[in-house]
């Protein structure tokens, strides 16, 4: 069993236990090496695992205070819903008046030492060595998105002597260094503009933001995280499902 399947199949039985109510908000999940016991699987197989509860908004792990439960107990049939399966197009798109387009600018790139929600996202060791990729979106010569992708160095060697030389990541890794992307997932919250966001994107500290946090993965595992800051008076995310019952096993389509 590939270890991208086993990482699946330890955060679908760890957020059962949480939405079932085993684990209720407040209570710590085992040490990483009970969970290893328990599930019978490597470190890394659980620390992605608690990566994605983490993303998804399960947990929250915390250097020196384990991982806490931060969702509450989930009943199965306390909320009717419809779902459509299909195919499905997510896209960023100016949401102003003017027909503007949104354009990058080149990446700037430094390899950097992995913070501990980066390392856990991509099952690296805390502190291990990641290229950080940072992009700037322009609509009208103005800084709408600031995005910061991080990739593990170990597996895209030399990337960071491409600074300043790619408009594109995921176009660049596939035709670069073979990368094949197989799934891709974001949370998409509402924040404000700290200091470095409004620097970064000229606007007053406090401005409203969408949040796109991600991670994107290969046949193989997570290769991306990555966090998205957008402007949300100049974009928007619009999803799009078809339910054409297109079960073709395509690759994704990523452009970033």
């Amino acid at each position: 069993m590939r270890v991208a399947v086993k990482y699946m199949d330890v955060y679908r039985q760890i957020k059962a236990e949480i939405t079932s109510g085993t684990y209720r908000t407040g209570d710590f999940l085992p040490i990483e090496s009970e969970l290893m016991a328990q599930y019978d699987v490597s470190r890394t197989t659980i620390r992605k695992a608690v990566a994605l509860l983490r993303t998804d908004g399960y947990v929250d792990s915390r250097q020196g205070r384990g991982t806490e439960v931060t969702a509450s107990p989930r009943r199965a049939d306390s909320y009717a819903f419809t779902s459509l399966v299909g195919r499905t197009a997510v896209e960023t798109r100016a949401v102003s008046g003017s027909p503007s387009s949104v354009v990058a600018q080149a990446a700037t790139i430094e390899t950097v030492r992995a913070p501990e929600d980066v390392a856990l996202a991509l099952g690296l060791e805390p502190g291990a060595l990641v290229h950080r990729v940072q992009r700037i979106k322009l609509m009208d010569d103005e800084p709408v998105a600031h995005i910061a992708s991080y990739l593990d160095a170990a597996a895209f060697p030399d990337l960071a002597e491409q600074s300043g030389r790619i408009f594109y990541l995921y176009d660049f890794l596939a035709k670069r260094y073979g990368t094949r992307f197989a799934r891709s997932q974001s949370r998409v919250s509402a924040v404000t503009a700290d200091f470095i966001e409004s620097r970064v994107l000229d606007i007053p500290v406090g401005f409203p933001l969408l949040l796109h946090t991600r991670v994107t993965e290969s046949p193989s595992g997570p290769i991306e995280y990555a966090e998205s800051f957008e402007r949300s008076d100049r974009l928007g995310t619009f999803i799009t499902i078809s339910p054409d019952g297109d079960q073709r096993d395509a690759s994704l389509d990523l452009v970033m």
